[in-house]
């Protein structure tokens, strides 16, 4: 099957990329999906509620908006980064300009290691996630497979090829892979709020439900030390991702703009996180 890849004259920077093949709503969209909402509440929430020594509990939204404000400042540095020089490699290309090579290498090399790292977690809650999902039509015996760690491994590495084929494919093809995978998770996401949010109103929801409170959202009546800083890092998580839209700057429409208009935007442009 032949490749969607430019021949070299169209190529970005002779480096293979398809310059001008994405638009703003598609870097969007990218940068978004890239964050993978549903798949960061699932792996994250918990340990924000509960991973500190003292846990968070109920105050865990007022974690996760504190958590907003540092991955906001980075976005800001990244936008002016990208309006001086516009390049995919991003931190290791702006470090090394700025500080010397052992520095960029040094954090490019960090970035490649935590995706190495990032994407083994992401292949097994892929797998465990399927074999639940496929189980829940009447197979029980598919759904017990999650507990397989061998099986489940399986179908990470399944679904790792599978996402490096598309990628392989090009830029185009995974961006309109993604505005399905993202349109559809949104659209779960929203349903499953408003039919809980119905079901804790109405009274019909479980006992230990709580009606949602203003005070939720005030973190700072918490230790920091055993409470917020714990749980904050992990709520890091939650935004991780964005910076997808600025690594397929070169792959954009005026990059020096497009990739940094949204106010999100994590890797290369073929490592999109599809965690949905």
């Amino acid at each position: 099957m032949t490749s969607t890849r430019p021949t070299a004259p169209d190529e970005a920077g002779n480096k293979g990329l398809k310059g001008g093949a994405l638009g703003l709503v598609s870097g969007v969209v990218v940068g978004v999906a890239s964050t993978a909402p549903a798949y960061s509440l699932a792996a994250s929430l918990g340990f924000i509620v509960v991973g500190g020594t003292l846990a968070a509990g109920v105050k865990a939204p007022g974690i996760v908006l504190l958590a907003f404000i540092p991955m906001y400042l980075i976005a800001v540095a990244y936008q002016e980064l990208n309006k001086a020089e516009p390049d995919c490699g991003t931190t290791f290309t702006w470090a090394a300009r700025a500080f010397g090579p052992i520095t960029g290498w040094m954090g490019g090399w960090g970035i490649v290691i935590a995706d190495v790292i990032v994407m083994s977690n992401l292949a097994q809650i892929a797998g465990q996630y399927s074999f639940t999902f496929v189980g829940g039509f009447g197979l029980p015996g598919v759904a017990a497979l999650a507990n397989n760690n061998f099986a489940v491994t399986i179908a990470g590495l399944v679904w790792i090829a599978l996402m490096t084929w598309i990628c392989y494919r090009g830029i185009e093809v995974s961006a309109r892979l993604q505005y399905f995978l993202l349109g559809f998770e949104v659209v779960i996401l929203i349903l499953f709020a408003v039919y809980a949010l119905v079901r804790v109103y109405s009274g019909t929801a479980e006992p230990y439900s709580l009606i949602p409170q203003w005070s939720w959202f005030n973190p700072f009546t918490l230790d920091f030390a055993q409470t917020i800083a714990p749980a904050l890092l992990t709520a890091i998580f939650i935004y991780w991702g964005w910076d997808t839209a600025v690594s397929i700057n070169e792959e954009t429409k005026n990059p020096e703009k497009t990739p940094v208009a949204p106010p999100s935007s994590a890797r290369s442009s073929c490592s999109a996180r599809t965690r949905s």
